[in-house]
């Protein structure tokens, strides 16, 4: 029998602090892996984990995907508290209030 599988494949985290997720999207036939894809989001310092999880959830059950089980979303949920410390998400909202100022200047 053929099964779709979600799984978390990868975690990369960044020098930014930005923990980018790879799902895979598999078919699978007795153990067996017939076909994969990749699903990808990024979650930023500070940022909702569960949030951004659910939208990805969403997401893929609208294109017929099975969803990323509970405990993968643990998982990502226990790595993001480990690396969005407070420091890292302080960091993180210095740049992008940078990053806006120099936008803004730009535009003037």
């Amino acid at each position: 029998m053929i099964e779709q599988r979600t799984i978390l494949d990868q975690l990369e985290i960044i020098r930014s602090g930005h923990i980018q997720v790879r799902l895979g999207l598999l078919l699978v036939e007795d153990g067996k892996e017939l076909a994969s894809q990749w699903h990808r989001t990024t979650i930023e310092p500070g940022g909702d984990v569960q949030a951004q999880l659910a939208a990805v959830n969403l997401h893929l059950v609208q294109m017929g995907k099975m969803p990323l089980a509970l405990i993968e979303i643990q998982h990502i949920e226990a790595v993001s508290q480990l690396i969005h410390t407070p420091q890292v998400i302080e960091q993180h909202r210095q740049q992008s209030a940078r990053a806006r100022a120099a936008l803004n200047q730009a535009g003037q």
